[in-house]
């Protein structure tokens, strides 16, 4: 009696086994035909949404071609990581500061967006770019007043 039982559930656990078997076939067999989401980095690049927060830069205006920037500070004042560093210069003492040095170490920043929220003159906004890793850390703290003129 006993060894009739034990063949009884090990039959039903070959037909477990099996329909388990062929629900996974199924499943792996219907992807085949879908189409692929996956982007094949770094062959192609993705396209960002337009409410992408990347990395921070400075704008390009216009009418100066440079940026705008007055080294306020406020930017600097106003982040909690700590991480912004602006330096600025005035060429006669009648004149507005302008901001020549601004540092940013984005190793360590979060992208809150503060700076760009507080900037007074509008001259920071959220880039594009999402290919930012550095080979070491101190590669990661950037000028980006360097930045926008080495873009030119």
């Amino acid at each position: 009696m006993e060894s009739s039982s034990g063949l009884v559930q090990y039959v039903r656990d070959i037909l477990i086994g099996g329909r388990s078997l062929i629900i996974g076939l199924w499943v792996t067999f219907k992807r085949l035909f879908t189409p692929i989401v996956t982007v094949q980095y770094p062959r192609q690049k993705l396209t960002m949404f337009p409410n992408f927060r990347g990395h921070i830069e400075a704008i390009r205006f216009d009418d100066t071609k440079t940026h705008h920037c007055v080294a306020c500070g406020m930017c600097m004042r106003i982040c909690p990581s700590h991480v912004i560093k602006v330096q600025g210069v005035k060429s006669k003492a009648s004149d507005h500061k302008r901001g020549t040095l601004y540092y940013i170490d984005f190793t360590k920043c979060s992208l809150c967006g503060l700076c760009v929220d507080i900037c007074p003159e509008q001259t920071l906004r959220f880039s594009q770019e999402y290919e930012l890793a550095f080979p070491s850390r101190w590669d990661g703290v950037i000028d980006i007043m360097k930045r926008l003129e080495e873009s030119r």
